[in-house]
């Protein structure tokens, strides 16, 4: 992630359609490379970010949020030991026993930072599983980047980009096994650089897959071919959508926010798409089906921004107040349960400090209320948010930050179904394990649900070898039951 806080990896917090650090477009470019750096009206590069604890920090404060009940929290806990076979692995017998306001701790090794146990809501998130092998091959030697996921039923798809070149995985399994799709022309698509898929939906008639100039469909998931939007030279399409109105791909060209529509894969028409004020970039960078349309999230000159429409011909613009402390913000992912829409990003500050922030409607993103994601661990000062998904009746959103111990772990922040009504509030979990805690770095940077079940995929840095894309870095699987 090269974003201050991490090295620069290969498999990264996909960059995809001509954006810098995920979320902060180039709506300047005009042209697409997969590499070019954040642009300057949104992200000014700041130095590393240091590991160890600052007092001084932008981040909002952290609000305070509920504690499960005392039976919820021992099946948690129980379910978790024997998950991981603690209970037969530790030198000595553990008796757990709950009753009304007493809390258990299990104390117990793992891969993350510090020696203290995980919080219940942490522990209950499963550990993610190297996946070199489903993504990259026997030998590992084929870099990828895995941008984009989403689920229909068994089926899963991932899309990303593989040897700089768009790339599609599907899975018939609810994700326990996976295989290169064929993307035929798409193969021929890439210029100078990786072109990376950003977006991936599902709809009535197939699978929607977008990223850079690449627009594509599919009717199964595995065989892929380009669609043709009219009007589209010189865009780049970041996101895709798809519900009872239809399907939508959206993003932006040079300073101007683009969508297009279509009842099906085919027979694509420009959208009409209200713009910031005059001399200001307009950007869409995630869109997502509501039960009244669809909202679309990204920005407006510094500003946060959002849109909304019925039928995806002609979108609203609301351009959303700048967190507390920020200069410039952006939303980088939306998601929706009904009309309960959230979406999240990052702000920063003038120093270049940034945190993530999110944004919550209950009425399909006609109106707006700002909420905090609460800092993942005491003392941290940076984080970022690298995916979002809505599943189980609440939001999951994971992100990235430096911990105490060095390492860059990973966060999931979750809200659970009251999120519209503006009665929820964020809990900050930093679970331990393969792909989420540990030496070097790790992100998950794509996430879905089937519904109560969480699908999500990302990279490691701490274990090299077979599948490790010749790099270093290992392509992750996570799958974990919704925790709220």
């Amino acid at each position: 992630m090269n974003r201050g806080e991490v090295p620069g990896y290969e498999f990264e917090v996909p960059r995809g359609s001509a954006r810098g650090p995920r979320g902060f477009t180039n709506p300047g470019a005009d042209s697409f490379d997969g590499r070019r750096p954040a642009p300057s009206h949104l992200l000014r590069p700041a130095a590393p970010q240091p590991v160890r604890p600052r007092p001084a920090a932008p981040w909002p404060p952290s609000p305070q949020s509920g504690r499960p009940r005392p039976a919820s929290l021992a099946s948690r806990v129980l379910g978790v030991m024997r998950a991981r076979n603690w209970v037969l692995s530790l030198a000595l017998p553990i008796v757990a026993a709950v009753a009304v306001g007493i809390a258990v701790v299990v104390v117990a090794g793992g891969g993350g930072a510090g020696s203290s146990a995980p919080s219940a809501l942490a522990a209950g998130f499963q550990p993610a599983t190297l996946a070199g092998g489903n993504f990259t091959g026997a030998t590992g030697a084929t870099p990828v980047v895995l941008g984009a996921i989403a689920a229909s039923g068994a089926t899963e798809v991932v899309a990303g980009s593989a040897a700089g070149g768009p790339a599609l995985w599907v899975s018939v399994d609810g994700g326990s096994a996976w295989r290169r799709a064929a993307v035929g022309a798409l193969a021929g698509t890439s210029r100078a650089g990786t072109v990376e898929l950003t977006g991936v939906a599902h709809g009535p008639l197939g699978w929607l897959a977008v990223g850079g100039m690449v627009v594509a469909g599919s009717a199964d998931g595995r065989t892929w071919t380009k669609e043709s939007v009219p009007g589209a030279p010189g865009a780049v399409v970041a996101a895709a959508a798809a519900g009872s109105a239809g399907y939508v791909v959206a993003g932006h060209r040079k300073d101007s926010a683009v969508a297009w529509y279509a009842p099906g894969l085919t027979g694509w028409h420009r959208a009409a798409v209200a713009q910031a004020a005059t001399g200001q970039p307009s950007v869409i960078d995630a869109v997502a089906a509501t039960a009244r349309g669809f909202a679309a999230a990204g920005s407006a000159g510094a500003n946060p921004a959002a849109w909304v429409s019925g039928t995806g011909r002609s979108w609203r613009l609301s351009v959303l107040a700048m967190p507390g402390g920020a200069v410039r913000a952006a939303l980088t992912s939306v998601a929706a349960s009904g009309a309960d829409v959230v979406a999240v990003g990052s702000a920063v500050s003038a120093t270049g400090q940034r945190w993530p922030f999110a944004e919550v409607s209950g009425d399909a993103g006609a109106t707006w209320t700002p909420s905090t994601l609460p800092v993942p661990v005491s003392g941290a000062t940076t984080a970022t948010v690298t995916a979002l998904t809505a599943g189980g009746g609440g939001f999951t959103a994971t992100g990235t930050y430096p911990a105490p111990s060095g390492s860059t772990d990973v966060v999931v922040w979750t809200l659970p179904a009251a999120a519209g009504s503006g009665s929820g509030s964020w809990t900050a979990a930093t679970p331990q394990g393969t792909g989420l805690a540990g030496p070097g770095a790790q992100a998950i940077t794509a996430l879905t649900a089937n519904g109560a079940e969480l699908t999500g995929v990302g990279f490691t840095t701490a274990a090299a070898g077979t599948g490790s894309s010749g790099t270093g870095q290992q392509p992750t699987l996570w799958q974990s039951p919704v925790r709220y």
